[in-house]
C-alpha cells in the first residue's frame, strides 16, 4: 500500500558575492600602501570603482597596479570634467538598478508561478494516492458485500426450497386426503340416494291419491289456521293500537281541558281587569268633567247645588255598601265551585287509574290465556312429532337391517374387483416398463450412431437463426416466405420491436439443447401441431399453417415466460397460450387420447366452457351468446371475461374455471400458429407457448411442409458427415423412435389409468368395508333409538294432558269485566267533572261581573266625594285638581286600551283552547268506538282461530297414517341434497389441492433455478483474486458490473500516478531553475543597488550644495512565496544611501590622491555587507 507524507525542500547554497570579496582584498593590500607613499590633496581624489564582475581588470600586472596607474591617468583631469562624469556614472547607475529591479520582479513572478504549479502537482499526487487507498478499499468492500449478499441471498433460497419441498408434502397429502374425501362423499351420497328412493318408494306404496288429499287437507288447514292465527294477531295489534289511542286521546282531552279552564280563567281576569279599566276611565273622565266644570264654574262666577252634590256622595256610598256585599257573595260561590271542580278532577284521575289498571288485568289475562293456548298448541305438536317420530324409528330399524344386509354383499362384490384391478395393472406396469426400456435402447443407439458421425456445428450453433436465414436464400421459397423469414430473423435478434427484457432472457446460444431458438427444441415443438390441427378438425374449424414469425415469437416468449411465469405481452399477433413443462408431446392426436398440455389447455377448459353455459342457462341469453360464439374467442374476451380468464375466489386466488386456451385453440378466425418450448436464459424452467395469427399473409407453410422443412435441415446437420448407411439408419432409429415415444405415452396413459382403478377399487373395497361397519353400528343406533323414541312420546303424550288452559281463559273473562265497570265509572266521572267546570265558570264569571260593579260604585262614590270636594275648594286648588283629574284620565286611558289588548288576546285563547277540547273530546269518542270495534275483531278472529284448529287437529288424524312416511321422504331428501353438495364440495377441495401441487412444483422449479443462479454468482465472487483484479482493473467476469467497476477505479488511479508524479518532477525542476534564476537576479539587484550608492555618493562629492539629479528611492526586496521550498533572499536597506559627508560611505572605497592609491579603513566593511540569507 502506498504510503503518503510531503516532501521538504532544504535550501539552496548562498550566492557569493563576489565583487565585494575582491574589494575586501583590494582594501587590506593597499591599506598597507598609505605607510610608504606621500598623500595627496583630498579634493583631487576620486574614486577607483571596481570592474562590474568585481574582479579586478585584467592586463599587465597586477590589480593594485592597474588600479594605481588608472589613478595616475585621472589626475589630469579637471574638476568639471569629474563632476560630468559623476553625473553620467549616476544616471547609468540608476538605469542598470531598474533594469535589475524589474529582472528580479519578473523572476519573483516566475519563481511564483512555478511555486504554485509545484504545489498542485503534488496535491495531484498526494489526491491519487488517496484515490488509490480508497478504491482498493471499495473493491474490497463491494468483494465483501456483495459476497455477504449472496451467502445470504443463497441461504434464503435454500431456506425458501426447504419450505417448498415441505409445502409440496403438505400438497401431495392433501390431494391424498381430498381424494379420499371425494370417494366418502360421493359414497355418501348414493346411500342418500338409496335411502330416498327407498322412503319415496314407501310412501308411494302407501296409495298417492289417498295421500295427495290427506297431505292437502292438512295442508289447508295449517294454512287456515296459520291465517287464522295471523288474523287474532292482527286483530289483537289493532286493538293494542286502538287503546294506547284511546288513552292518549283521554290524556289530550284530560290536557284541552285544563287549557280551555286556564284560558277562561285568564279571559275572566282580562274581563274584570277590563270592566275595571273601563270604569276607571269614565271616573277619570267624569272626575275631569266635573273638576272642570268647577274650575269653569268658580272662574265664570256661575254657582253650585252643594245640595244636590252632597245628595249623590250619600247615594253613591249606599251603592259601593251593596256591590260590595255582592263581590263577596259571588267569591263565596266562586271558591265553592272551584272546589268542586277539584274533586270531580281527582274523582275522573282515580277513575282512568283504574281503568287503566282494569286494561293491564285484561291484557296480562290475555297474554297468560296466549302463553296457554300456545303452550297446548306446542305439547300437542310435540306428542304428535314424538308419535311420528317413533313409528319412523321403527322403520329405520328396519331399513338398517336391511341396508346392513345388503353392504354385506356389496363388500364381497368390491373385494373381488379390486383383485381384478390389481392383475390389470401388473399387466398395464409390464407394458410400461417395456415400451420405456425401448425407448431408452432406441435414444442410446441414435446417441451411439451420432458419436460416430460429424456434425456441422456451426449450422447446429445457429439453431433457428440459421434455419430463417436458410429460408432467406434459398431459392425454393416463395417471396412471401423470405420476407416473413426476414421479419422473424429482424425480431429474433432484436434488431424490430426489441422487448426491453430481450438481453434478460433470450439465450444467443443457440447450441444449448433447452434453448427454445435451439435445432433440438424445434424439433420437439414440431410434435404439438397436428394435435392441434385434429382437435380444430373435431370442432369443425380449418386446419392451422405454421408462421415463421410466430415461430420466433413463441420463442422468444418462451425465454420469457420460462424466467418470468406470466406472458410477455409482446411479439404475437392475437393469441397466445402457455403451458408449464417442455420437451417433446407423447400424448394422442384425438380428444380421448390426449396429453399434457393438451388435457389442460383443451379438455378441462372444454368442460369449464360447458359448465358456463349452464350455469348461465342454456336458454338464458347469456348461454345463447356463449353457444352461438363459442368459435369466437375475441367476442368471448370482450364480452364474457370472466369466462375466458376465469375467476378468483374471496383470497384473490385463481378458480380454473377460464376457458382461453380451448377458445384460442379453435378460434376460427386464426390461420397460423408457431409453437416453441424449452427455457430461456438464467433458468432450467421449460413451457411451451402457442402463438397464433389471423394474418393471412403469415401461413407460410402447412404442418405437413413445415414437419419436413425442419426435419429435412435438422438432419442435414447431424448427418453432414456420416455415410449414407449411417444416413438412413439414423432416419430408421429416429422413426422408430418417434413411434416408440408415442407407444411409451399410450402405454404411461394406460398404466396410469390401472393404477388409478386399482386405487379406486381399493378405495371402493375398503370404502365398502367400512360402509358395512358403519351400517352395523347404525342399524344398532337404530335399535337403541326405537326404544328412546317410544319413552320420548310417552312423554309428550302426559305433558299434554297435564296443561291447563281453561283457568286462563276464565280469569281472562273476569278480566274483561271488572275492565268495563272501571270504564263505566270513568264515564260517569268526566260526566260530573264537565259540569263542575261549567259552574266553575259561570261562578267565575259572576264574581267577575260582582268585583266590576264593587268598583264601578266605588269609582262613582270617590267621585261624588270629589265633585263635593271639588265644590268646595278655592280656584288655584280646582286648577291643580282639574290638571290632576286630566293627568289621571289620560293614565287611565292607557289602561284601558291596554287592559283592551289582553282581553282580546284572552279571548282568542278562550276560543282557541275550546276549539281543540271540542276536537279532543270528538277524537276520545271515536278512540273509544275504535277499541269496542277492535275488542270485538279480537273476539271473532279468535273464535275463528278456534274453528281452524278443530280442522287441523281432524286433518292430522287423518294424515297420521302417511305423516311418518312423508317425513322419512323429507329427510331423506335433505340427507340426498347435503351428500351432493358434500361432493361438489369436496370435488372442489380436490381440484384445489391438486392445483396446489401443481402451484409447489412450480415453484420448486422456479426456486431451484434462483438458488442455481445464487451459488452461481456466490462462486464467482468467490472465485475473484483481489490482487489480479487489482492490478487488470476487472475481475474478468462480466457478470460482476459493480465489482469490475469498483476495481477499474482502482486501476485507473494507478495509471494516473505515473503522470501525475511525472508532473511533479517536472514542476520540482522548473521551481528548482525559478529559484535559481530568482537568486541571481537579486544578487543582481543588490550588486547593482551598491553600485548606484557608490555613484551616488560620487556624484554628491562633486555637487555639495546642489540636490541630487536622481533620488535614490528605496524599493521592497521581491519575496517568494515557497512553503515548502525556501529559498536564499536579500533584503534591501531600510534607510537611504549616506550622503556626502557621511565617512561611512567612504569604508571600503578605494581612492588616488597624488597618484597615490588610498583605501578607507574598512572598519564598517562587515556591517554594510552583511546580507540576509
Amino acid at each position: 500500500m502506498a504510503n503518503y507524507s510531503p516532501q521538504h525542500f532544504e535550501p539552496r547554497a548562498k550566492a557569493v558575492n563576489v565583487k565585494g570579496v575582491a574589494n575586501r582584498a583590494v582594501a587590506t593590500v593597499l591599506t598597507a600602501g598609505l605607510i610608504v607613499q606621500p598623500l595627496m590633496s583630498p579634493l583631487a581624489a576620486i574614486a577607483a570603482p571596481s570592474t562590474d564582475n568585481g574582479d579586478s581588470v585584467q592586463g599587465g600586472g597586477s590589480s593594485v597596479e592597474n588600479t594605481v596607474a588608472a589613478g595616475n591617468q585621472a589626475v589630469v583631469k579637471t574638476a568639471a570634467q569629474l563632476a560630468e562624469e559623476s553625473a553620467k556614472q549616476l544616471k547609468d547607475a540608476q538605469a542598470a538598478y531598474d533594469a535589475a529591479q524589474k529582472k528580479a520582479d519578473a523572476a519573483g513572478q516566475s519563481q511564483k508561478q512555478a511555486q504554485q504549479q509545484k504545489n498542485q502537482a503534488s496535491q495531484a499526487v498526494s489526491d491519487n494516492e488517496i484515490e488509490q487507498n480508497a478504491a482498493e478499499v471499495a473493491a474490497l468492500q463491494e468483494k465483501i458485500d456483495e459476497l455477504k449478499a449472496a451467502v445470504e441471498k443463497t441461504e434464503q433460497q435454500q431456506k425458501k426450497l426447504g419450505d417448498l419441498n415441505d409445502q409440496l408434502e403438505q400438497a401431495n397429502k392433501s390431494v391424498e386426503d381430498k381424494t379420499q374425501a371425494l370417494k366418502d362423499a360421493k359414497a355418501k351420497q348414493d346411500e342418500a340416494k338409496k335411502a330416498l328412493d327407498d322412503a319415496q318408494a314407501k310412501l308411494e306404496a302407501m296409495g298417492m291419491d289417498e295421500y295427495e288429499t290427506a297431505k292437502k287437507a292438512v295442508e289447508d288447514a295449517q294454512a287456515k289456521l296459520d291465517d287464522a292465527n295471523k288474523a287474532v294477531a292482527t286483530a289483537q295489534a289493532n286493538l293494542d293500537q286502538a287503546k294506547a289511542a284511546e288513552a292518549s286521546a283521554q290524556q289530550e282531552k284530560k290536557d284541552t281541558e285544563t287549557a280551555l279552564t286556564s284560558a277562561q280563567a285568564k279571559k275572566q281576569e282580562t274581563a274584570a281587569a277590563l270592566a275595571a279599566a273601563t270604569t276607571a276611565r269614565d271616573n277619570a273622565q267624569q272626575k275631569f268633567d266635573q273638576a272642570q266644570a268647577a274650575l269653569d264654574a268658580a272662574t265664570s262666577g256661575t254657582g253650585i247645588d252643594l245640595n244636590a252634590l252632597e245628595a249623590a256622595k250619600v247615594t253613591a256610598a249606599s251603592e259601593l255598601t251593596t256591590a260590595q256585599a255582592a263581590l263577596d257573595a259571588a267569591t263565596t260561590a266562586d271558591a265553592t265551585a272551584q272546589a268542586n271542580l277539584q274533586a270531580a278532577q281527582t274523582t275522573v284521575t282515580a277513575a282512568q287509574e283504574k281503568a287503566n289498571a282494569a286494561n293491564a288485568a285484561v291484557a296480562s289475562a290475555k297474554s297468560a290465556y296466549d302463553a296457554a293456548n300456545k303452550e297446548y298448541n306446542a305439547a300437542a305438536s310435540e306428542r304428535d312429532a314424538a308419535k311420528a317420530a317413533y313409528e319412523k324409528a321403527q322403520q329405520t330399524e328396519a331399513d338398517k337391517k336391511t341396508a346392513y344386509d345388503k353392504l354385506v354383499e356389496v363388500r364381497k362384490q368390491k373385494r373381488s374387483e379390486w383383485e381384478t384391478a390389481c392383475a390389470e395393472s401388473d399387466i398395464a406396469k409390464k407394458a410400461y416398463d417395456t415400451a420405456n426400456a425401448e425407448v431408452e435402447k432406441l435414444n442410446q443407439q441414435i446417441a451411439d450412431l451420432k458419436s460416430n458421425m460429424t456434425v456441422d456445428q456451426n449450422v447446429i450453433s445457429q439453431g433457428m437463426f440459421g434455419f430463417m436465414n436458410y429460408i432467406i436464400g434459398g431459392s425454393q421459397f416463395t417471396a412471401t416466405q423470405k420476407k416473413n423469414a426476414q421479419d422473424a430473423v429482424s425480431m429474433l435478434t432484436g434488431a424490430d420491436d426489441k422487448a426491453e427484457w430481450y438481453d434478460q432472457y433470450v439465450d444467443q446460444d443457440m447450441s444449448r439443447d433447452t434453448n427454445p431458438l435451439s435445432l433440438e427444441q424445434m424439433r420437439n415443438a414440431l410434435t404439438y401441431l397436428d394435435t392441434q390441427n385434429n382437435l380444430r378438425k373435431a370442432n369443425g374449424q380449418s386446419a392451422l399453417s405454421v408462421s415463421l414469425r410466430m415461430t420466433v415469437a413463441a420463442a422468444l416468449n418462451a425465454s420469457y415466460s420460462s424466467n418470468i411465469w406470466r406472458h410477455s405481452g409482446c411479439y404475437w399477433d392475437n393469441g397466445e397460450n402457455l403451458a408449464g413443462g417442455g420437451g417433446a408431446y407423447t400424448g394422442g392426436e384425438t380428444e380421448d387420447t390426449l396429453g399434457w398440455p393438451y388435457t389442460g389447455l383443451y379438455t378441462q377448459e372444454k368442460v369449464n366452457y360447458e359448465n358456463w353455459i349452464k350455469k348461465y342457462g342454456a336458454d338464458s341469453e347469456a348461454g345463447k351468446a356463449l353457444m352461438a360464439h363459442r368459435y369466437d374467442s375475441y367476442y368471448i374476451y370482450q364480452n364474457y371475461r370472466d369466462v375466458y380468464s376465469g375467476t378468483k375466489d374471496e383470497n384473490g386466488k385463481e378458480r380454473g374455471d377460464g376457458c382461453g386456451h380451448y377458445l384460442n385453440i379453435i378460434d376460427s378466425a386464426t390461420v397460423a400458429i408457431g409453437i416453441a418450448t424449452g427455457s430461456g436464459k438464467n433458468t432450467d424452467s421449460e413451457v411451451t407457448a402457442f402463438d397464433y395469427s389471423d394474418d393471412d399473409t403469415q401461413a407460410d407453410f402447412t404442418v405437413s411442409e413445415f414437419k419436413k422443412l425442419v426435419n429435412d435441415y435438422i438432419d442435414s446437420a447431424y448427418n453432414a458427415g456420416g455415410t449414407q448407411a449411417q444416413k438412413a439408419q439414423l432416419k430408421e432409429l429416429q422413426s422408430k423412435l418417434a413411434e416408440a415415444q408415442k407407444t411409451l405415452g399410450t402405454a404411461d396413459t394406460a398404466y396410469l389409468a390401472a393404477l388409478n382403478n386399482q386405487k379406486d377399487a381399493q378405495d371402493a373395497y375398503t370404502a365398502a368395508d367400512t360402509n358395512v361397519n358403519t351400517a352395523k353400528g347404525e342399524y344398532e343406533k337404530a335399535k337403541s333409538g326405537t326404544a328412546a323414541a317410544k319413552t320420548a312420546y310417552d312423554a309428550a303424550e302426559a305433558k299434554l294432558k297435564g296443561i291447563d288452559v281453561k283457568t286462563p281463559k276464565t280469569k281472562l273473562d273476569a278480566a274483561k269485566g271488572e275492565a268495563a265497570t272501571a270504564q263505566a265509572t270513568l264515564d260517569k266521572a268526566n260526566a260530573t267533572l264537565a259540569d263542575s267546570k261549567t259552574k266553575a265558570a259561570d261562578a267565575a264569571a259572576h264574581k267577575a261581573k260582582a268585583r266590576s260593579a264593587r268598583d264601578a260604585a266605588k269609582a262613582k262614590s270617590d267621585q261624588a266625594n270629589e265633585a263635593y270636594d271639588n265644590a268646595t275648594a278655592s280656584v288655584k286648588d280646582l286648577t291643580a285638581k282639574c290638571d290632576a283629574a286630566k293627568t289621571d284620565l289620560a293614565n287611565k286611558q292607557g289602561t284601558l286600551d291596554d287592559a283592551k289588548k289582553a282581553d282580546d288576546a284572552a279571548q282568542a285563547g278562550v276560543d282557541k283552547a275550546r276549539a281543540a277540547d271540542t276536537h279532543a273530546a270528538t277524537a276520545l269518542s271515536d278512540a273509544k268506538q275504535a277499541v269496542a270495534a277492535k275488542a270485538q275483531a279480537v273476539s271473532d278472529a279468535q273464535a275463528k282461530a278456534k274453528a281452524a284448529e278443530g280442522e287441523l287437529a281432524t286433518a292430522n288424524k287423518a294424515f297420521e297414517r302417511f305423516a311418518g312416511a312423508q317425513k322419512a321422504v323429507d329427510d331423506a331428501k335433505a340427507a340426498y341434497d347435503a351428500a351432493v353438495a358434500g361432493v361438489a364440495d369436496a370435488q372442489k377441495q380436490l381440484e384445489a389441492a391438486n392445483e396446489a401441487v401443481v402451484d409447489a412444483n412450480f415453484e420448486i422449479v422456479k426456486a431451484k433455478a434462483e438458488l442455481a443462479s445464487d451459488e452461481a454468482l456466490k462462486a464467482d465472487l468467490e472465485a475473484v483474486d483481489h490482487k489480479a483484479s487489482l492490478a487488470a482493473g476487472t475481475t474478468g467476469n462480466e457478470k460482476l458490473v459493480k465489482l469490475n467497476a469498483a476495481y477499474a477505479r482502482y486501476k485507473a488511479a494507478v495509471d494516473a500516478a505515473a503522470g501525475l508524479k511525472a508532473a511533479l518532477s517536472d514542476a520540482d525542476a522548473k521551481l528548482s531553475d525559478a529559484n535559481d534564476a530568482s537568486a541571481a537576479a537579486l544578487a543582481e539587484l543588490n550588486d547593482a543597488k551598491d553600485a548606484l550608492a557608490a555613484a551616488q555618493a560620487e556624484y554628491d562629492k562633486y555637487h555639495p550644495k546642489a540636490e541630487p539629479q536622481t533620488k535614490l528611492q528605496a524599493k521592497p526586496q521581491v519575496t517568494q512565496a515557497a512553503a515548502k521550498a525556501p529559498v536564499a533572499k536579500k533584503q534591501a536597506a531600510p534607510a537611504a544611501l549616506a550622503q556626502t559627508g557621511d565617512d561611512s560611505a567612504l569604508a571600503g572605497e578605494v581612492f588616488v590622491i597624488g597618484g597615490i592609491t588610498l583605501v578607507a579603513a574598512g572598519v564598517t566593511l562587515g556591517d554594510r555587507r552583511r546580507k540576509q540569507m
